[in-house]
């Protein structure tokens, strides 16, 4: 085999091990700047459902410690895309760099 070859190759084969494993990181999204709620939403209680149970003073994490994705499956829970219609959509149109880390 000629060099061109082997060299075309071993590039496939860095690329598509990149994809997979950039795939498997982002698997959730990307991921959440520290406090990305709490930035903008001091007072949870505020924008809750009024039949959402009591959180307590959360942090900025709070929601997704009970609202996490399951990355196996590899697709948003309902509460993500809620999330996203809400803050990219009517009124509001935020940037996805205000909460997520790119």
């Amino acid at each position: 085999m000629n060099i061109w070859k082997k060299l075309t190759i071993y590039a496939c084969g860095i690329l598509l091990t990149c994809a997979v494993f950039s795939m498997a990181v982002m698997a959730g999204g990307s991921p959440l700047k520290d406090n990305a709620c709490g930035a903008c939403h001091q007072d949870y209680s505020k924008i809750m459902p009024q039949k959402h149970p009591d959180v307590g003073p959360a942090k900025g994490t709070a929601c997704l410690t009970c609202h996490t994705t399951d990355p196996a499956k590899n697709e948003p829970t309902k509460f993500s895309t809620d999330v996203h219609k809400v803050h990219q959509g009517g009124k509001t149109k935020l940037e996805c760099s205000v909460c997520h880390i790119l």
